[in-house]
């Protein structure tokens, strides 16, 4: 361990930091203190002796107590530990010492402004030249960034900053652009699509794409089982005539085929490099340069078949929610008659509606009372959103009757009373067992948690309730223990696509909790819908779907979320994807913040 890094640990573990005060401690206690033996010990205080941070007086002869004196500026010291433990990229324990308890105050203050200056816009100077970097905070802990299981819209973003499609959706002319493909065209029966690749398109690696890569992409989702392999089951064969020519052949004529040609789970990986999530190797404007735990670092690649990004560095850093700054960094993308844009002090505020919304459903793969229709028809009553959203005093958000917002704006909602919630529990075979609601984690997911159960106790169903981590929620946890779940389905900007992977999709709860005759049901239902040849005549289709399971109460819709975000004015070449995040390879900023 380096001669800092010790000083830092003793000084964590001493009782006082008071500059000059002499304190009892022995050579036994610092061993412990610092791991080690000591005859280590004492070659370390002669160490720090000499470089003047404190002076040591052993203790000779009984009665005669050994004494330590710190010389140096704690308040410095600290804060230069503090830079450093960042610049490594030590986040989580920078954070514990930055909410250190026996940490002066005046001290604190000095760190939490070092603190707030690393989030944001940062230029940094280097050796050869300056670094534009953008650094956000983010409280939720990172989820997997595998393109074949990625279910978080925050990972889906960062993804499409790394890896590209063949083709990419269109959502303002709801048409398709080229992407690593630069034209398509398919046969009159649409069972024969053909894809032409981009010349010189380079991985991050350094090899030229060529058709056997996308193979490879697709065969991957087979060979994973991913949730998305839903997608290129109609594929029969893949056929590359030569490097920048893919042929799919399909078993059954496939209009809708595009739509999934530009899914992010077929986001192109490299045949020739194993897949690491630490590593990723894609054909974006961004490579992977770090993923732990604590931050993913993308970097600028310079090699990228487009313009370059203008930024050289984005960092997400995890932070608790006690260290957040309250800036936010992520922008949606809509047209700019949807977003009411303020200037607000030194800030920007952004209003984002996301597609999408937070509902309530039912385990019909597990037994219990929630197969009840009258059962379900009481915590419909109880579950009402107009009531939440005020007593939570939820401004932002809104009630919702579908996934969709513009559907549920043209919807009407009635309020609900407990006495309709009991009156409909009587007629229910309910006897009083506990009813498990698992949900997500984080304090909102809880707060509506404990809303449901308080209202659920007042007509005498015991509701017990369960927070789920993300890897919980992916495991079969939930599968066989919740009776009912409470989450949240963010779309993707092509929404007839992002409505079909609710259904379809495995690790989302509408398709994990239908039993198999529903699921059946269900998929023939979906395959009617991709075998129709406009978007009107799918989308009538999919909203058909959505009020049968609202009809039936396999699924309450409970409210849509606004969000607004604040930003720093500076921010320019704003590009925004539908889960409300900058395309940061388009981000540049007029004026940096901070200089480091």
């Amino acid at each position: 361990m380096k001669s800092h890094e010790h000083f830092l640990q003793m000084l964590l573990g001493l009782p006082e930091w008071e500059p000059g005060l002499a304190q009892r401690i022995g050579i036994k206690e610092l061993s412990e203190l610092l791991c080690c033996t000591p005859r280590n010990v004492k070659l370390i205080l002669r160490k720090w002796e000499k470089e003047g941070l404190l002076k040591w007086q052993p203790g000779v002869g009984r009665g005669h107590h050994s004494t330590l004196t710190i010389l140096c500026d704690v308040g410095q010291f600290l804060s230069d530990s503090f830079q450093q433990l960042l610049a490594e990229g030590s986040i989580r324990e920078a954070v514990e010492l930055l909410q250190h308890k026996s940490l002066p105050v005046n001290v604190k203050l000095r760190l939490q402004e070092v603190w707030n200056a690393q989030f944001g816009f940062v230029a940094e100077e280097g050796e050869a030249r300056r670094q534009d970097v953008l650094r956000i905070p983010r409280e939720r802990a990172f989820s997997t960034v595998d393109p074949a299981f990625v279910a978080v819209s925050a990972e889906s973003h960062f993804i499409q900053q790394i890896c590209h499609t063949l083709i990419i959706f269109d959502p303002a002319t709801q048409s398709f652009r080229p992407q690593l493909a630069h034209a398509w065209e398919s046969d009159r029966e649409m069972t024969s699509w053909t894809f032409y690749l981009r010349k010189g398109v380079r991985f991050h690696h350094g090899r030229v794409l060529t058709g056997k890569d996308v193979a490879y992409t697709v065969q991957r989702l087979i060979d994973l089982d991913s949730p998305y392999r839903w997608q290129v089951e109609d594929i029969a064969s893949i056929e590359h005539p030569d490097d920048y020519t893919i042929i799919f052949h399909l078993r059954e004529p496939n209009g809708f085929f595009l739509h999934l040609a530009a899914s992010i789970a077929l986001s192109v990986l490299p045949y020739d490099v194993p897949f690491s999530e630490q590593a990723i190797v894609g054909t974006g404007p961004f490579r992977m340069m770090e993923f732990t735990e604590d931050r993913l670092v993308l970097g600028a690649f310079d090699d990228y078949y487009r313009e370059r990004a203008i930024l050289d560095r984005v960092e997400i850093w995890r932070v608790t929610a006690a260290e957040q700054t309250g800036m936010r960094y992520q922008l949606p993308e809509m047209p700019a008659s949807s977003s009411a844009t303020r200037e607000c002090g030194d800030s920007l505020n952004i209003e984002f509606q996301e597609i999408g919304c937070h509902y309530m459903n039912f385990n019909f793969r597990k037994p219990g009372i929630q197969h009840d229709f009258a059962f379900r028809q009481a915590i419909k009553h109880l579950l009402d959103p107009v009531q939440m959203i005020a007593e939570l005093k939820k401004e932002h958000y809104s009630p919702a009757g579908s996934f969709l917002p513009e559907r549920s704006r043209q919807m009407t909602f009635a309020p609900s009373t407990l006495e309709e919630a009991a009156a409909w529990l009587q007629k229910s075979a309910y006897q009083g067992e506990a009813v498990a609601l698992f949900y997500g984690e984080g304090k909102k997911c809880e707060e509506e948690a404990k809303w449901l159960q308080q209202r659920c106790q007042q007509i005498g169903i015991r509701l017990e309730l369960r927070s789920m981590t993300k890897a919980e929620f992916l495991s079969e946890l939930p599968d066989r223990h919740a009776d009912m779940c409470m989450m949240g389905e963010v779309l993707q900007r092509d929404i007839e696509l992002g409505l079909i992977e609710v259904y379809k999709n495995k690790c989302t709860m509408v398709h994990r909790f239908l039993d198999d005759e529903n699921r059946a049901r269900m998929d023939e239902r979906l395959s009617a819908v991709l075998s129709l040849g406009k978007r009107d005549e799918r989308m009538e289709a999919l909203a058909k779907i959505e009020d049968e399971l609202k009809d039936e109460l396999w699924l309450l819709f409970i409210y849509h979320a606004k969000r607004i975000d604040r930003y720093h004015p500076a921010l320019r070449g704003i590009t925004l994807d539908s889960f409300g995040w900058i395309d940061f390879s388009k981000l540049w900023v007029k004026s940096f913040v901070t200089s480091l």
